[in-house]
């Protein structure tokens, strides 16, 4: 069974283009290039999605609403992002969500599985049944993507990006006459900051404890992503690196609690279910270990902003 219906005209996936923020742009300017390209990128997918039903295209506009949510968080101490915006985003993000979900178990946890516990058939009846559920999710997030709200929501956003309709509202003009790189600067530290500070407790942290931490992470790298034309230099190569490193490890430990909660919507009484779940769990200790050793290098590092 395929998750979607494929077509051979679709499109190739559009992923974010680089940003060109340069140090004379003032913070506005730099916002401004930010919506744009976060807008870019979720719009370069859409015909992916709506006409063509490719899951890669649906999968790099999901990182799109999730960039340009980031970013109205980063900047919300210095301008005003009217509600709707956001409670559409996570409208879309819960419609695009759970089938990410089941495509990360599909495509990368139970893969992980059925090697490391090669020719048990049960395994078969799980992954049918995760087909099943990831073509029905396809379906509803197509729709939504197709939908005359996402349309308006779309519209109404380029609209306030080109003409800088947070100007209506501001929080404080002068941080928006700022440049950039000095905006740059407490924005990364304070990201940094939080992420250190949630992961303290990281040896001895639950799921949902690291889940707070994989948070953290990923609102650091997206702080990074978006000003990182603004920096240069190994140091900074470095902790980027180590971050990911970090990141990677966090996310392989969430898509195995994610499995556990999906194995009971979709086939929680099978023998296949209980063999996934067990060797899971026998892993997990190892991947929390590994965690440790990543989070211990990454703390020693420091962002450069200078």
């Amino acid at each position: 069974m395929d998750t979607a219906v494929r077509f051979p005209t679709s499109p190739k996936a559009a992923r974010a283009a680089a940003l060109k923020l340069t140090k004379s742009m003032s913070t506005e300017q730099a916002f401004q290039a930010i919506v744009r390209n976060c807008l870019d990128h979720i719009e370069g997918n859409e015909a992916g999605v709506s006409r063509y039903r490719d899951p890669e295209s649906l999968h790099q506009m999901r990182v799109g609403l999730r960039r340009l949510h980031a970013a109205f968080a980063l900047f919300r101490k210095v301008l005003h992002v009217p509600p709707m915006f956001n409670d559409e985003l996570d409208w879309l993000m819960g419609q695009l969500g759970p089938l990410r979900d089941w495509d990360v178990f599909i495509e990368l946890t139970l893969p992980r599985v059925v090697a490391g516990l090669p020719g048990y058939a049960g395994l078969d009846k799980v992954r049918d049944a995760a087909l099943e559920k990831s073509t029905l999710l396809f379906a509803q997030a197509c729709m939504a993507v197709s939908s005359e709200r996402f349309g308006k929501f779309i519209r109404t956003l380029d609209q306030w990006g080109d003409q800088r309709g947070w100007r209506h509202e501001l929080s404080v003009k002068n941080s928006l006459d700022m440049r950039v790189r000095e905006f740059a600067n407490a924005i990364v530290a304070q990201e940094q900051q939080r992420l250190l500070k949630r992961g303290r407790k990281l040896k001895r942290a639950d799921a949902g404890q690291r889940h707070r931490v994989r948070i953290a992470a990923k609102r650091t790298r997206y702080a990074i992503g978006f000003f990182s034309a603004l920096y240069s230099g190994k140091r900074m190569r470095r902790y980027v690196q180590a971050l990911s490193s970090v990141q990677k490890q966090l996310g392989w430990l969430n898509d195995a609690a994610v499995a556990s909660r999906l194995l009971g919507e979709a086939c929680d009484d099978s023998a296949g279910a209980a063999l996934v779940r067990g060797y899971l769990a026998a892993f997990g200790e190892i991947g929390v270990r590994r965690l440790r050793k990543r989070w211990k290098k990454f703390k020693t590092l420091s962002v450069v902003c200078e």
